[in-house]
């Protein structure tokens, strides 16, 4: 059973403070590995460190401006999902993230297709997203939904530094 539980800091802070090292680390990772780029160097402190100092902005995130969704599959927290209102028409899909164990099983699909769900139940008629180039299998399923590549809009939360390793997409209905 496939459940989208929306994030109350109170209940789910622990699960979701590890789920954001976990993503980060990940991506720390892949660019060393892609990009020879020392991300946790850059930042200037450890990943734990980061969510930490990042939480309040990492958990900000409440109806009708965005939201965040745990993705629990029989009990267990698979992954996560936001969206994050940019306008009155405009929302961005933000830190998708499904753990290696889940994967390969149509569950971010699914969390992308709640999230435009209610996207547009907040009133959104254009979705932007940004991932990382090495992220192939998540960019297979954005563009499978609709996405199309365009320009870095004014918007994106990503530190300058990591820009040019970046792929800007959006989907229009």
């Amino acid at each position: 059973m496939v459940e989208f539980v929306p994030f109350y800091l109170n209940v789910h802070k622990k699960e979701y403070v590890k789920l954001n090292i976990e993503f980060i680390t990940w991506i720390a990772d892949q660019l060393e590995e892609n990009y020879q780029i020392d991300a946790v160097s850059m930042i200037g402190q450890t990943i734990p460190e980061y969510v930490d100092d990042h939480l309040k902005d990492l958990t900000s995130l409440k109806p009708p401006d965005g939201i965040i969704y745990l993705l629990v599959v029989k009990g267990d927290i698979a992954g996560m999902g936001a969206l994050r209102k940019i306008s009155d028409e405009i929302g961005e899909i933000k830190r998708m993230y499904i753990r290696p164990f889940h994967r390969g099983r149509g569950y971010g699909k699914q969390m992308l297709n709640k999230l435009l769900e209610v996207g547009r139940r907040f009133g959104c008629s254009s979705f932007l997203l940004e991932t990382s180039k090495f992220m192939t299998v998540a960019q297979h399923i954005y563009k499978s939904a609709g996405f199309i590549e365009r320009e870095e809009y004014p918007e994106s939360e990503t530190p300058t530094l990591f820009r040019q390793h970046q792929l800007y997409i959006e989907k229009t209905e």
